[in-house]
């Protein structure tokens, strides 16, 4: 066993290379024994009906923080981590018009980071021949915050969100699940000290505690997760400080993002159009328009009456 890692962890330095070569601004390896203490604090959190309707996470409960359930022989979790930070000022939006959270404003990182794992995967292939791989990006199937901070990649902030120093919270991750087997990182340790800031600031008080959230009071849930039959509460709209799709609120407050960096990720750079919508815009948008303006972001997920319905939010 001691040789067997001795060996594969020749390679770390290559994968981690060529992570880079990818866009990935920071790659860990983790192990992948199951997570008892999270799961234990998830399932609680469904049984309070905290996920609202989000029931696809009901059925994952079991198996989310359990890498072997995903792939038979997993032996590692390689993260990785991708600055997508643009500069713009979210603040500056007119009145009368929506805000967009900054993930949003360029192309969907779902597909842009399922690409690039895509070829990390293959690169692993490689250099173990036989060796088996399953690659995630904020999909149902893993904790990948939890793998995130096991494999050093950075801490999960009081507003839940992965922090990092280098580049703070404008981070996506990715996972690949590995049957090779590779030393462990060692995991990040916190850094949020006494500061609450995310906490205090969050205008529908959505957080239950620290790194726990109510999804039914979060802007992001109501703008993004709830279909779009579904009517808005009051209490989110006089509250919502006309943000449309997301939120980016306990990001911009929090200190660590005093390092943000730009994005070096063309595919991330940010369509103006997309940055802020006045509601008249929107009112007046058919669907040909909307794909035209959204069709390769994540805002297509809510689809044109998503949009539409989320317009009550602009003040």
């Amino acid at each position: 066993m001691e040789l067997l890692i001795t060996m594969n962890d020749k390679y770390k330095s290559e994968i981690i290379s060529y992570s880079q070569e990818l866009g990935f601004c920071k790659t860990g390896f983790a192990g992948v024994e199951p997570f008892t203490t999270e799961r234990n604090v998830y399932k609680n959190w469904l049984s309070e009906g905290k996920h609202g309707s989000m029931k696809y996470m009901e059925k994952s409960s079991e198996y989310r923080f359990d890498p072997l359930f995903v792939l038979e022989g997993c032996k590692t979790a390689i993260v990785v981590a991708i600055n997508y930070y643009s500069p713009n000022n979210n603040n500056d939006t007119v009145q009368g018009s929506g805000k967009l959270a900054r993930y949003a404003w360029g192309r969907d990182y779902h597909k842009v980071i399922r690409e690039k794992l895509e070829k990390l995967s293959q690169k692993i292939s490689e250099l173990f021949l036989g060796s088996k791989n399953r690659y995630f990006t904020d999909s149902n199937y893993l904790a990948e915050k939890t793998l995130a901070v096991r494999a050093g990649i950075g801490w999960q902030g009081k507003n839940s969100l992965i922090i990092t120093k280098e580049y703070g919270s404008w981070i996506f991750l990715g996972v690949l699940l590995t049957t090779v087997e590779f030393e462990p990182d060692p995991p990040s340790a916190e850094h949020c000290g006494k500061c609450t800031r995310c906490l205090d600031t969050c205008p529908t008080k959505a957080f239950i505690k620290p790194k726990l959230l109510d999804a039914t009071k979060c802007l992001s849930y109501w703008t993004i997760e709830t279909k779009p039959s579904v009517e808005i509460p009051q209490e989110i709209i006089e509250h919502s400080d006309s943000w449309i799709y997301g939120c980016d609120i306990c990001q911009e407050v929090c200190p660590w993002n005093r390092f943000e960096k730009p994005t070096d990720e063309v595919e991330f750079s940010p369509k103006e159009e997309r940055m802020s919508l006045e509601a008249d815009a929107i009112k007046n948008m058919d669907k040909s328009h909307f794909i035209e303006m959204f069709g390769d972001s994540a805002v297509r997920r809510i689809k044109l009456k998503g949009l539409k319905r989320n317009a009550c939010m602009i003040k």
